[in-house]
């Protein structure tokens, strides 16, 4: 594990995928889809993001009058595999935090996938610890509380904690060891940020850990798809079907009925107090 000391980093856009997007207008037409043959996507994630990703690809590609084939490569597959698995194309799509490294790696759509809810961090904390989070009112407090979150080293979260001086330690490998060491109590970590609909799954799933009562740590930056670079026919298809999606509501319907229990104990969202995260320059 990899202790940081917040401090803000300026991050780096690379020209290079500005200017591939650019010029996907060029390309020849023998990356076009025949809206006469189905797509066939190769898919895998946990059990709450391979449907909701299954289902919200289905609905943007058939309002676009193509037809969908969707195969299941696996579920609960760990994420650093599931990202050596999209790099060499045994994943067709998925949805991502943006980091400048996956930006390199694979082909972004930069259509913000979950409606803003994975920008909405909702705490697990050990049992017992409520109390002192319940004076928590603004990001100065939390800073004051002298806490350390838990991430996942290769979590666009790192980014947004450093530029706003939260302390965090981060591990490498299979972050959902972050749990056990959670809820051990003797791992130099306070507390566990997961989205909104995350935590919808997962507490039920970690008796050990309590969610926290009254806070939501919020920033605006939304995850994204990514395509495996082995599809560009993929990418330069799905850019204007994605933007389509999204302009016409088509993600932010599935969001809401997919994810509802966001709004219900113990989640709670729309009851709980904003702690307001900047986003990294």
């Amino acid at each position: 594990m990899e202790k940081h000391l917040p401090s803000l980093k300026k991050t780096l856009r690379y020209g290079a995928i500005a200017l591939y997007c650019c010029l996907l207008p060029a390309m020849p037409s023998a990356f076009a889809y025949p809206t006469d043959q189905p797509i066939t996507l190769f898919l895998a994630g946990n059990q709450g993001s391979y449907g909701y990703t299954k289902n919200l690809m289905i609905k943007a590609l058939e309002a676009a009058d193509y037809q969908v084939v969707v195969i299941n490569i696996g579920e609960d597959i760990p994420m650093s595999r599931m990202e050596v698995m999209l790099l060499r194309g045994d994943i067709s799509l998925f949805i991502l935090g943006q980091t400048d490294q996956r930006d390199q790696r694979y082909l972004p759509i930069t259509v913000g996938m979950t409606d803003g809810l994975i920008g909405q961090r909702v705490l697990f904390i050990p049992p017992g610890q409520q109390a002192s989070y319940d004076q928590v009112h603004s990001l100065e407090d939390l800073r004051q509380l002298d806490v350390v979150a838990g991430l996942g080293e290769a979590w666009a979260d790192v980014a947004i904690w450093a530029a706003n001086d939260l302390p965090f330690a981060t591990i490498s490998g299979d972050w959902k060891r972050l749990y056990r060491m959670l809820a051990a109590g003797n791992r130099h970590i306070d507390y566990l940020p997961r989205g909104a609909q995350e935590m919808v799954r997962e507490w039920p799933l970690h008796p050990e850990l309590a969610v926290e009562q009254q806070l939501v740590l919020r920033y605006a930056q939304d995850h994204i798809l990514y395509v495996s670079p082995e599809k560009p026919e993929l990418h330069a298809l799905l850019l204007p079907v994605m933007q389509q999606a999204f302009d016409q509501g088509l993600i932010r319907d599935p969001v809401r009925r997919h994810y509802q229990a966001v709004f219900e104990p113990p989640i709670s969202l729309d009851q709980r107090r904003v702690i307001g995260l900047r986003l990294p320059d």
